[in-house]
């Protein structure tokens, strides 16, 4: 392996210890529908009573050639037409559910979705994906932009490869609720870059990262981070088929149409 410079392994290490949130809620769509709160962390849906659905979006844009994993807590009791997290393009329609109760996230093509119901949905498509969510679970989410794959998380258990084929897309955060009073935080929002060190985390057992933490010091940055344990139960527990196609658990999901 080629060796690397002092500076090269200084932003490598600076890559990995990253602000535990690279983003926050977009404040612009903070609207009589929705209150933010604590940085732009927690957010508050329909806080009197609700009227149709509402939805956030990042204020950032998920960079290309990079893993992408954010978490948000699930604070109040859940319940009602639908509660969804995902991602969408900067063409997903925000606004034209104000009225209605609708599962927004994944209605046409410019968004996919996850519901607390525990399906997922694209293009107007749903299918049956994982275990429901409610309150106080986790709720991660893990894009690797550079496979084009999307897998969600329930207390960093992984459900699967949820998507496919969202390499070449722009996207952002989204979350949307028609149920009043519905409380989420953003617990973490964070990535690294697409690379050899980041792949080979995915095949070190327990054993090994202990091991290397303690024989060179200088990778533990790399071992303890987040992305040393999501990426090794991203990898573990999808399976992927063909191109056209995700099965987990023997079923088939959904992917870019």
């Amino acid at each position: 392996m080629d060796s690397i410079t002092k500076d090269q392994h200084a932003k490598i290490e600076n890559d990995f210890f990253s602000s535990k949130h690279e983003w926050t809620w977009d404040e612009k769509l903070s609207t009589s529908s929705i209150k933010l709160s604590d940085n732009n962390l927690n957010v508050t849906f329909h806080p009197v009573y609700s009227t149709g659905t509402a939805v956030v979006k990042g204020n950032k844009l998920l960079e290309k050639g990079r893993h992408h994993y954010w978490e948000i807590s699930m604070i109040t009791h859940i319940y009602g037409t639908d509660v969804m997290v995902g991602v969408g393009t900067a063409n997903a329609e925000l606004h034209n559910a104000s009225e209605r109760f609708c599962a927004l996230l994944g209605q046409d093509r410019e968004s996919w979705g996850f519901s607390y119901k525990g399906y997922l949905q694209h293009d107007g498509k749903t299918c049956k994906y994982g275990t429901t969510f409610g309150q106080d679970d986790l709720v991660g989410i893990h894009l690797d932009t550079w496979t084009g794959t999307l897998q969600f998380f329930i207390n960093r258990k992984p459900l699967g490869v949820a998507f496919t084929k969202l390499n070449n897309i722009i996207l952002y955060p989204l979350i949307s609720s028609t149920m009043a009073q519905c409380v989420m935080k953003l617990t973490y929002s964070c990535s690294i870059s697409v690379s050899l060190q980041t792949t080979c985390l995915t095949v070190l057992s327990p054993w090994q990262k202990a091991y290397l933490s303690k024989k060179f010091p200088g990778l533990h940055y790399l071992i303890q981070n987040i992305f040393a344990d999501i990426l090794q139960k991203s990898i573990g527990n999808s399976q992927c088929l063909n191109t056209s196609n995700i099965h987990v658990n023997n079923s088939t999901y959904i992917n870019r149409l």
